[in-house]
């Protein structure tokens, strides 16, 4: 495997957790919308990532070749039922005075943060000593 194969793997994942980040973030910033009697507030979406075309052949060819979209990751809404609270004064109530508040877990959103956020400093430590190495065979090329 060369260094620019590292560097297109370690690029797939920053990919990928900066995703998760963003997603967190707007699941946070929407924790606390409602939505009006009879609609849907705020689903939470979760990132799902799975293998892309190119990474099969990638690792069975051990290395070889380009590694190409090694990684796809896609937005699914979260499958759960909002959070219903009781609240009759609210403008959003419905005929029994519940209010349906999005489906977001504050505490979860912010483990995915904190997890993302490892993730994203590992595959820039990765980066970091694909380079290192790649420096050290140039400079092993130029010593004759």
């Amino acid at each position: 495997m060369d260094a620019f194969n590292s560097f297109a793997i370690s690029a797939a994942g920053l990919t990928v957790e900066k995703l998760r980040l963003e997603t967190a973030a707007l699941n946070l910033a929407n924790a606390d919308s409602t939505a009006p009697a009879g609609t849907t507030p705020y689903q939470a979406q979760t990132v799902v990532s799975r293998p892309g075309p190119g990474f099969e052949s990638f690792w069975t060819q051990g290395g070889a070749g380009e590694p190409g979209e090694a990684v796809l990751a896609t937005l699914q809404p979260r499958a759960s039922t909002p959070h219903l609270v009781y609240d009759p004064a609210h403008p959003h109530a419905d005929a029994n005075g519940f209010v349906a508040h999005a489906n977001v877990d504050s505490l979860s959103e912010m483990m995915t943060i904190l997890r993302a956020t490892r993730a994203y400093e590992a595959n820039i430590k990765a980066i970091n000593a694909a380079k290192a190495m790649s420096q050290q065979a140039l400079e092993i090329g130029n010593s004759k």
